[in-house]
């Protein structure tokens, strides 16, 4: 344990001493964290532009739309119709509608299509919009049910609904660009914890290079202890990266997580392993430092992009999104998301054994590889 401790503490001097480490670990991510301040921050308290999209043309879909025109909160907006989420990227809407083709059908099939809403910034900024879609919608179930089946009586039950139903306006608090500016922090937080995790085993590295991994691992220190050195320091970074990262968020930048701050630091912790054994794995494939940098390239930010690190998830295809499944990153953005929905800690137990599974599958890959490595001395 000595030896461990030894160890750890060299390569925690080493890295410290440098100050182009210091900006990389620790200011750089703060920095990076201005980017969803500045986007979200000129989002604007308004009305929420939003674009409708019919397909259906028919009577009850062309109402359901006037329905959503009216709304004092709301500002319909002409879209281009082909590319929707084009005119989301360049923000001229917020979110859009899409009734399907077969919307009225549906309702007196009692087997509603709903409509899509599509935004850019997630489900978080169009929970007004879906709360009053599903009101709306379930008052037609409702009386299509009441009808019991028969069109010309809920033709009449329905030309009293407009009468029928009153809506009252109050002023509540925006959650979504709190929120929203969590999620993207997060995400950039997470980016570059994986990128420092990578880029602190060039110690590793330039140890291989320079035969001193050999010379360690023919010492009465072996190759396991010198492997659990180098994950206990990257830990510590990783630890103190999170703690100022998330410091910087909550007291810097005033930015309202809805997350205590304790809970978000051990998603951060427990993603922390995943970085390192990551790390690692990229060391134990790498035959020069050259292909381990091109992998942390190819692996990172392709994953991170895939995940919802830099925007909302469900922004991206269907098919990205089953991808994402299988990636880490989006189990720790899943489990902010889902206690920012004021669900409990113990709600997000099965995404923290997930991602805690990850580092696991990483470390006993990269364990297995260095065990088998015969090109040590070959190391450039």
């Amino acid at each position: 344990m000595k030896n461990v401790i030894w160890l750890a503490m060299n390569n925690l001097k080493v890295t410290l001493g440098k100050k182009k480490s210091i900006i990389s670990y620790f200011v750089l991510p703060v920095l990076f964290i201005l980017i969803p301040v500045i986007l979200y921050g000129n989002a604007g308290n308004g009305s929420v532009k939003i674009g409708v999209i019919d397909k259906d043309k028919s009577t009850l879909s062309s109402d359901f739309a006037k329905a959503i025109e009216k709304q004092d909160s709301l500002k319909v907006t002409n879209i281009n119709i082909e590319n929707p989420k084009g005119d989301i990227a360049a923000g001229k809407v917020d979110c859009v509608i899409t009734i399907p083709q077969g919307f009225e059908e549906s309702v007196y099939n009692n087997s509603l299509r709903k409509p899509e809403i599509l935004s850019l910034k997630g489900e978080s900024s169009t929970a007004w919009i879906n709360n009053y879609s599903n009101i709306y919608l379930r008052n037609l179930l409702d009386i299509w049910k009441a009808s019991k089946g028969d069109k010309q009586v809920f033709n009449k039950m329905y030309d009293g609904l407009e009468n029928s139903l009153s809506f009252k306006s109050t002023a509540v608090q925006d959650t979504s660009r709190g929120k929203g500016m969590t999620s993207q922090s997060i995400g950039f937080i997470i980016m570059f914890m994986m990128i420092g995790a990578s880029s602190f085993t060039e110690i590793i590295l330039k140890e291989k290079k320079n035969r001193t991994y050999f010379r360690i691992c023919s010492a009465p220190v072996s190759s396991k202890i010198y492997i659990f050195s180098n994950v206990i320091s990257s830990f510590v970074i990783v630890a103190i990266q999170s703690l100022i990262t998330l410091l910087a968020m909550t007291k810097l930048f005033k930015i309202q997580t809805y997350v205590p701050f304790w809970q978000m630091y051990i998603i951060l912790l427990c993603f922390g392993f995943v970085a390192i054994g990551l790390g690692l794995l990229l060391v134990a494939f790498s035959k020069d430092s050259t292909q381990s940098n091109v992998l942390m390239n190819l692996i990172i930010t392709p994953t991170c992009m895939l995940s919802g690190c830099f925007w909302p998830i469900d922004f991206m295809p269907e098919t990205a999104r089953k991808i994402a499944d299988f990636l880490p990153q989006r189990w720790a953005i899943a489990a902010i998301e889902k206690l920012q929905a004021n669900s409990g800690f113990s709600s997000i137990y099965l995404h923290l054994l997930i991602i805690l599974g990850f580092a696991f599958t990483f470390f006993i890959v990269a364990a297995y590889r260095f065990s088998r490595d015969e090109n040590i001395k070959n190391f450039v």
